[in-house]
Formats: C-alpha cells, sequence, structure tokens
C-alpha cells in the first residue's frame, strides 16, 4: 500500500491531506452530471413498456410504480458510487479532481460503508427538494408565513450540511462522519494548502 494510503499516514495527516470545499464541489459537480446522464439513460430504457405515455401520466394513476422507479434511480445511483468507491476509492469525477475516499483506518470500502456514504451523501439534496417543496406550497397556501419558515430552515439546513467540512476539525463531511469515511488528496506534495 502506498504510504500516502497507509493507516497511520492517514491519521497523522488529518487536515493537511483533506481537500478543500472547491474541489470537493468540482468533483461532486462532475459525478451529478454522470449520475443524471445514467438515469436518462434508465429512463428512456423503460420508456417502450409505457406504451408511449409519458411516464407522469403513467404512474399519476399508481403511487407504487412511482415510487418503485424512484427506488430504481437511487439503486442506480448507490451502484455507480457504491461500485467505483470499493473498487478504486474514486469515482470519475474523484479522479478527475485527484481525491480518494478511505475509511479512517486508511483501508478500502466495503459495499456497507458505501451504502451508509451514499445515503448520507442523499440528505443535503432531501433538504433542498423539501425547502422548495415547502416554499412551492407556501405560495398556494393561506398559511403561507409558517411554509415560507420551514421552506428557509429547511434550505439553510441543506446549506450548512454543504458547508459543513470548510468547519470541521477534521474536514470531514456529515457523510464521512456516518460512514467512517474520509476524502484524500491523491499525489499531494509539500504543505500547499487545498482548492
Amino acid at each position: 500500500m502506498n504510504a500516502l494510503h497507509s493507516s497511520q499516514s492517514i491519521a497523522q495527516s488529518t487536515v493537511l491531506a483533506a481537500p478543500g470545499l472547491l474541489r470537493r464541489w468540482a468533483s461532486g459537480l462532475y459525478d451529478t452530471f454522470v449520475v443524471l446522464a445514467i438515469c436518462i439513460l434508465a429512463t428512456f430504457l423503460v420508456m417502450p413498456f409505457t406504451r408511449s405515455a409519458a411516464l407522469e401520466s403513467l404512474y399519476a394513476h399508481s403511487s407504487g410504480l412511482k415510487m418503485l422507479y424512484q427506488l430504481g434511480l437511487l439503486i442506480l445511483g448507490y451502484a455507480f458510487f457504491g461500485g467505483f468507491w470499493t473498487h478504486g476509492g474514486q469515482t470519475i469525477g474523484m479522479r478527475t479532481w485527484k481525491l480518494r475516499v478511505v475509511r479512517l483506518d486508511g483501508a478500502r470500502l466495503d459495499w456497507y460503508r458505501a451504502l451508509l456514504r451514499y445515503l448520507g451523501m442523499l440528505i443535503p439534496w432531501l433538504l433542498l427538494l423539501l425547502g422548495a417543496e415547502l416554499l412551492m406550497t407556501a405560495v398556494q397556501s393561506a398559511q403561507a408565513l409558517a411554509w415560507i419558515v420551514a421552506g428557509v430552515l429547511a434550505l439553510l439546513a441543506a446549506l450548512a450540511v454543504f458547508l459543513w467540512p470548510a468547519f470541521d476539525r477534521q474536514r470531514l463531511a456529515w457523510h464521512d462522519r456516518l460512514s467512517g469515511t474520509r476524502l484524500i488528496l491523491c499525489g499531494k506534495t509539500g504543505n500547499t494548502p487545498p482548492i
């Protein structure tokens, strides 16, 4: 195992080897586009079975079909991230931005830790969706102020989750803490501050 990736070196250089927020976000954005493309392709593969009906109209009459479709997309996302994390520790975006995910002890991730990390990564996105839904409900509600406050609080919570690694002593994100993992810089030389 490379000295950079050994358990001892990871424990000793927790802050120095941690990437900055911009690098994390850039990697995440890159992977978001890849996963979005996979989900679009999966949707096109499902469309022949809908008998030319739009998915929205198909599952408008069956919430079970809608949940099955959405669960399938979540499983595709897990397969993408989990597959890359358990086999090399790098997604496509992480390779581009020279990041690697490892366990806190420096070992490779297993599928269980990958699942915990993936579910933890969904938290801010779910908060964003909740906030948007609450704000849209406020437009149609007589109790608009309560919905607006709830929506803004959900959006602020999502922002806090996205910004968390910048204020964490070890630069760990919530999903890192949940899964016992961390991001490290690959091929890092010197003590230059992370991007």
